[in-house]
C-alpha cells in the first residue's frame, strides 16, 4: 500500500508526511524565493532609512554649529542612537542572509 500526502499550497501529490502543512518541493522553493525577495526589499529600505538619518544628523549638526545658544542637542543624540541601531540591524540581517546563502550553496 502506497501512502500519499498532498501539498498544502497546490494540492500536488507527494511522499507521505504527517505534517498537514507540508509543501511540495516546487512550492517550498517559491516560498523561499519570496522570503528572500522580501528580505532584500527590507534591507534596501533600511539602507535608504540610514541615508535619511545621516542627512538629518548633518542638518542638525549644521544648526547646532550655527546657533549653539538656542539649539537643543538632544536630537543629535537621538539621531546618533538611531544610526547605531540601524547599522546594527543591517549587520544582523546581512549575516543571516549570508548564512542562508552559504547553506543553500552546500
Amino acid at each position: 500500500m502506497y501512502d500519499e500526502s498532498w501539498c498544502a499550497s497546490c494540492g500536488a501529490g507527494m511522499h507521505y508526511t504527517e505534517d498537514e502543512d507540508a509543501k511540495c518541493g516546487e512550492c517550498a522553493s517559491e516560498q523561499a524565493q519570496d522570503v528572500s525577495t522580501r528580505s532584500s526589499k527590507f534591507m534596501e529600505y533600511m539602507k535608504i532609512h540610514l541615508i535619511s538619518l545621516n542627512q538629518d544628523l548633518e542638518d542638525e549638526l549644521y544648526l547646532f554649529r550655527t546657533n549653539r545658544d538656542n539649539h537643543d542637542s538632544s536630537k543629535i543624540d537621538y539621531l546618533n542612537g538611531q544610526i547605531v541601531a540601524t547599522r546594527h540591524l543591517l549587520s544582523v540581517v546581512h549575516d543571516i542572509l549570508g548564512e542562508t546563502n552559504n547553506e543553500g550553496e552546500k
